[in-house]
């Protein structure tokens, strides 16, 4: 729906909050595996198996969401991106901290690799 509203016409989408047309587009990028889904060939996150150590595995996908939040989604500033703690050793989850551009709302989001979903911690 992104597309639609680069031509002005908000009826397409609804007149959607632009914070839910955010993590839509968000949904979207970080849900796509890379070289899947996109004719562009660094869009999503790339397939994470030849990682073993826990600590490595949350260091590049912190990179990938960061380089897709950066290069996919423009309304957003990255301001941190950190590790949760999460009491089941097999899952990562992510604290995704962000300003939204033009009008400087903070946007906290969490992030669970293992469900693939956005919660936002702020309204």
């Amino acid at each position: 729906m992104a597309l639609f509203s680069k031509f002005g016409d908000r009826s397409v989408t609804g007149k959607k909050d632009e914070i839910q047309d955010i993590l839509e587009n968000l949904n979207n990028v970080l849900n796509t595996k890379k070289g899947y889904g996109s004719f562009l060939s660094d869009f999503g996150i790339r397939d994470m198996n030849q990682f073993s150590s826990r600590d490595q595995l949350a260091t590049v996908i912190m990179e990938e969401v960061q380089h897709n939040i950066e290069q996919y989604e423009p309304r957003l500033q990255v301001v941190k991106i950190s590790v949760e703690d999460h009491p089941d050793p097999f899952r990562i989850s992510f604290k995704i901290e962000c300003l939204v551009k033009d009008t400087q709302k903070e946007l906290f989001m969490e992030f669970n690799s293992v469900h693939h979903d956005f919660h936002i911690k702020n309204s």
